[in-house]
């Protein structure tokens, strides 16, 4: 198999693994009590998104509740894509398993809260954030690492 192929079929993978993931974040947010009134991680990122975007240009930015939903699902299954052709084009489907998976997926959460999402001032760091959505973020990231690493391999 190529790479180019590794990367597409890991391009799907992550974004069929996202929808677990998703299922997976909604069942926490029920369960955790201080998560239960707040909004899941691809909707808080959007909406700090918005409000820097107002900070730099001065300008309002015109999207309802609708649209904002649109663009947060859009964006998280973008970011399951990519991610996922990443994990393919580097690991290939031969070595690909639910381990490598779960361990990839938990290196994307510990990069994206740990470093990337708050150095852009989009999300708390983990170390500033609860402890249920520490929880919540940690474990659907390892729902969508498993099902990541059982759909990218042969």
């Amino acid at each position: 198999m190529t790479q180019q192929h590794d990367m597409l079929r890991g391009a799907a993978a992550g974004f069929a693994a996202t929808i677990p993931m998703t299922i997976a974040m909604e069942a926490l947010r029920a369960a955790l009590p201080r998560e239960r009134y707040r909004r899941m991680p691809p909707r808080e990122i959007v909406n700090r998104t918005v409000e820097k975007t107002k900070e730099v240009t001065g300008e309002d930015v015109d999207l309802d509740r609708g649209d904002r939903i649109a663009l947060a699902t859009f964006a998280h299954f973008a970011f399951g894509t990519a991610a996922g052709a990443v994990y393919a084009s580097t690991v290939g489907s031969r070595r690909s398993s639910v381990l490598t998976g779960v361990a990839y997926g938990l290196a994307v959460w510990a990069f994206a809260y740990g470093v990337g999402l708050p150095s852009l001032g989009l999300h708390p760091a983990a170390t500033e954030d609860t402890t249920d959505r520490n929880e919540l973020l940690i474990a659907s990231h390892a729902v969508w690492g498993a099902v990541l690493g059982k759909l990218s391999g042969k």
